[in-house]
């Protein structure tokens, strides 16, 4: 039996009605608040942060060192006895990925290869051109300091870190957006003596 074109019309705009019922109903996604606040006192702000055991973050990271760079995506995810860094980009860096348990590090690439230990670290180093310090990442991409000695650039004002220096390494958040219930960093900067890292954060995740 065929149906006229006024009850197929009445058909097709039913199923457009409950196609747009289902897209209204469906909720949003919403990224849980985890801090006091953007705008709360940052020595607030600072101490939920180095409580901080689970966090992620994904965005564009570019690499300088021994006169060579390159730049690509970037993710990291922090666990309270684990991280995870994954760097896809050229110059041989294709499907990096690397595993922090511990003091225990291991290194795998597109190729399916996997080292572990010593080998790993050196393979690492070889790969960016500089010994990435890895157990310091997971405050430094925070915008702190690891536990130890730095020497603090901070707002007269309000406190809040601009940048510091630690291990030998000059690290200055060059700016911050709201996030996590935090001003965390959008753009760093890492840099030593022929080296120099600088990340854009393009979202984050608890």
């Amino acid at each position: 039996m065929r149906l006229g074109r006024g009850p197929l019309r009445v058909a097709l705009a039913a199923c457009l009605l409950m196609a747009l019922v289902g897209c209204r109903t469906r909720p949003p996604a919403v990224t849980p608040i985890i801090g006091p606040g953007a705008d709360a006192p940052w020595s607030l702000q600072r101490e939920v942060l180095q409580k901080l055991e689970r966090y992620s973050l994904s965005g564009r990271v570019a690499v300088a060192a021994s006169q060579q760079g390159f730049s690509g995506a970037m993710r990291y995810r922090q666990q309270p006895q684990r991280a995870d860094l994954s760097i896809d980009g050229p110059m041989g860096m294709g499907g990096l990925r690397v595993a922090l348990v511990g003091q225990d590090i291991s290194m795998s690439n597109s190729r399916g290869e996997t080292l572990d230990g010593g080998a790993a670290r050196a393979e690492l180093e070889q790969r960016l051109g500089f010994e990435l310090p890895l157990t310091e990442l997971r405050w430094w991409l925070l915008g702190l300091p690891a536990p130890g000695d730095a020497a603090l650039d901070q707002d007269a004002v309000t406190g809040e870190i601009r940048g510091f220096t630690q291990d030998g390494w000059q690290i200055a958040v060059d700016s911050r957006a709201p996030a996590l219930g935090f001003a965390l960093p959008q753009k760093l900067t890492v840099r030593r003596e022929g080296a120099r890292v600088r990340l854009l954060v393009e979202s984050w995740q608890p």
